[in-house]
């Protein structure tokens, strides 16, 4: 009786972990097709080059993994705020406080589709959750939880996205940003610049942070740690956060908010 209890508890777990894969990918479906506003936005770049981009703000609330994707732009504002981030490989973190962030992504990249601003995406959970349970702990650079989704097929991309919620979430802090970077350095033979989208729970492998070839531009979802000024230094890249952006290419240095305005972020 015990271990038919055990089965059925298993079984239980992978049938709510599917159902949980294809509802965030419902959801994000429903936020990517949302109606938006028709607002243009005149944004300049680094060099006072003007741009004008579609604002890519829902009309109404809309929640993905229980967390409301209109009440957090920060994705949406750093796009915004710098137009020469085109044809870039976009690197995100998939693990469960990240789900409504790459709606933000993709709703751009489609709301947008003349500005090319993705060439490819990789999204990392830091090895799945079948990592956590073999007992050997995380082999850096090889932890896995790395996919593919093509950003150009919506129904693709969602397939792609439900598998990944569906096999799971990391299971701990650090993640394995590196890893995700190496894995799209590789697929664009090292000629686009990333922009990597996270959260502040660390990077497990940042110690392979010089394998990387061209600079990481980040964007932090909450609060700025270490691990990511390291990472933005080493490359010479930028962080974008809540409220503010620094440039580590030795060129400029500024912070100002990013927002939905006729505001410049960096002019100098």
């Amino acid at each position: 009786m015990k271990k038919l209890f055990i089965v059925a508890v298993v079984v239980l777990g992978a049938a709510f972990a599917k159902a949980q894969g294809a509802k965030i990918a419902k959801e994000l479906r429903s936020y990517i097709n949302a109606e938006s506003s028709d607002e243009i936005i005149e944004v300049k770049d680094k060099t006072g080059k003007k741009h004008y981009v579609k604002s890519a703000k829902a009309k109404t609330a809309h929640h993905i993994g229980g967390t409301s994707t209109s009440n957090s732009t920060v994705v949406f504002d750093a796009f915004n705020a710098h137009p020469e981030w085109q044809d870039m490989s976009v690197i995100v973190d998939w693990t469960g406080s990240m789900y409504s962030y790459v709606g933000q992504v993709v709703r751009w990249h489609h709301v947008n589709k003349d500005k090319q601003l993705i060439h490819n995406m990789v999204l990392f959970n830091d090895g799945d959750d079948n990592t956590n349970r073999n007992g050997n702990g995380k082999t850096i650079g090889k932890t896995g939880g790395i996919y593919h989704p093509d950003h150009s097929d919506i129904d693709a991309f969602l397939k792609t996205v439900a598998t990944a919620v569906d096999n799971g979430n990391g299971g701990d802090g650090p993640e394995n940003d590196i890893e995700a970077i190496l894995a799209s350095q590789e697929l664009c033979n090292g000629k686009k610049d990333f922009v990597l989208i996270a959260d502040s729970s660390g990077i497990r492998d940042i110690s392979l942070a010089s394998q990387i070839k061209r600079p990481v531009h980040i964007i932090i979802c909450d609060y700025v740690s270490d691990d990511y000024i390291q990472l933005a230094k080493i490359t010479k890249g930028s962080i974008t956060w809540p409220g503010g952006y620094t440039d580590y290419s030795g060129s400029n240095v500024c912070k100002k908010r990013h927002v939905h305005s006729h505001d410049v972020a960096c002019a100098g």
